[in-house]
């Protein structure tokens, strides 16, 4: 019976670790192609035209956030297949709702903030991303429901080299928008294919049972909606406020500083996140000591990788990186070294965040997140109040990085108390 056990555990772990490679597979090779083309973009398009690519990629990470509701964590959690389809048919009839009414408010609040800065069209194109991108979350999540993670792990890849290609081929014709249009395109590209895939699937929806879910679980939309939003608007709104307060060079310095360090947080977290989540969910119920061990070995190995990239990228990197954009790009260097430090504290909770789902810690979420959002106003109020766009990355660095390891740390203790209970 032990030795049945034994290799019953054996077996799932290393479907885990299978899994993770699926994803991770993808990922690699669209990251590495993501880096060559980034720097490629970076030298023609120029520091205002990442600017406003930063923006609009800043209010389609909050937007696509609020038009879900978060309620495609539902598809993941679901008991089983009945229960998961249901719920991904009522995303698909949400979310474009959800979408007309956030991008009219959107409207409205950015004339009132930004006058001329942030134009109609970046605001039109934010609408539709933010449409597609939720879209391929409610996807994803069935996906990551079926375990099919090689159709995310390849359209990763087919991702990557279309919206690379389209975004160099647009830049004569659109110039500051090329990068927003071609990464449009190659998103509704990859929704089509999600479709097509789960078109078999697609079918009327049965709202009495997604009342009951939400009756059952009502955590989600107090808690790690608000939480997730402003989890969201924390790293994704410092773009926009540079924008406002500095200008749009300004702000595609920062964005591409956040780019460049974000490729091993992505690549982490895309592959481990998804696989992890899963995995968590199970261990739960069945072992909690080993999700335990299994988050703290997933953490340390995140942060030794973390730690070689950094300094890897601060020293040869930023030499490379300088001869290569010719003197242009002249705050890349101390904005990168700044914002290593949040970036370093992030990879060690990022991936392993499904807990907050998992453990049903919505509220202590929403907690932290808040701390977050309001990190990241201090931050911008002092820089500009001081005139110095340093100072505010400094802040933000800083105080979200403390933040983020100390979310980590609460965390680990509890999943050591859980276990303790369990033997």
């Amino acid at each position: 019976m032990n030795y049945l056990n034994t290799k019953i555990h054996k077996n799932n772990v290393s479907n885990f670790y299978k899994n993770i490679f699926v994803m991770l597979r993808g990922t690699i090779v669209a990251q590495a192609i993501a880096t060559i083309g980034a720097l490629y973009l970076a030298k023609i398009y120029g520091e205002e035209a990442y600017g406003f690519f930063g923006v609009f990629i800043s209010i389609t990470g909050i937007t696509s956030i609020l038009c879900s509701l978060q309620l495609d964590k539902f598809i993941v959690i679901s008991k089983n297949t009945k229960e998961s389809t249901n719920w991904y048919n009522f995303l698909l009839l949400l979310i474009p709702v959800a979408t007309l009414i956030i991008s009219l408010l959107l409207y409205v609040v950015s004339n009132y903030f930004f006058n001329e800065k942030l134009s109609e069209n970046i605001l039109l194109l934010s609408a539709i991303g933010t449409l597609v991108i939720a879209l391929i979350t409610a996807h994803e999540s069935f996906f990551t429901f079926q375990k099919e993670f090689s159709t995310i792990s390849n359209s990763k890849i087919f991702l990557t080299i279309g919206n690379l290609g389209l975004q160099i081929l647009l830049y004569s014709s659109f110039n500051l928008l090329g990068l927003i249009i071609g990464f449009l395109i190659s998103q509704c590209s990859v929704l089509l294919y999600y479709v097509f895939k789960n078109r078999r699937v697609i079918s009327t929806t049965n709202f009495t049972e997604i009342k009951k879910g939400l009756q059952s679980n009502t955590s989600i939309l107090k808690f790690l909606l608000p939480s997730n939003t402003l989890n969201s608007i924390a790293n994704s709104l410092m773009p926009i406020l540079i924008l406002a307060f500095f200008g749009a060079k300004e702000a595609g310095v920062y964005f591409f500083s956040q780019k460049i360090l974000g490729i091993p947080l992505f690549l982490i977290s895309s592959s481990v996140g998804q696989v992890y989540f899963q995995k968590s969910s199970v261990l739960l119920r069945e072992n909690k000591e080993e999700l335990r061990m299994l988050t703290k070995k997933i953490v340390r190995t995140n942060l030794l990788i973390m730690l070689a990239f950094l300094l890897l990228i601060n020293t040869v990197g930023m030499y490379l990186l300088d001869s290569f954009f010719e003197g242009k790009w002249i705050d890349l260097r101390p904005y990168t070294l700044i914002l290593s430090i949040l970036v370093f504290a992030r990879v060690s909770f990022n991936p392993i965040s499904s807990l907050i789902v998992v453990l049903d810690k919505n509220l202590e979420s929403l907690l932290f997140n808040s701390y977050l959002f309001i990190i990241n106003l201090v931050a911008i109020f002092v820089g500009y109040f001081y005139h110095s766009i340093t100072l505010t990355i400094i802040i933000l660095a800083v105080f979200g990085g403390i933040g983020y390891l100390v979310f980590l740390a609460y965390f680990l203790n509890h999943l050591k108390q859980i276990a303790k209970k369990d033997v």
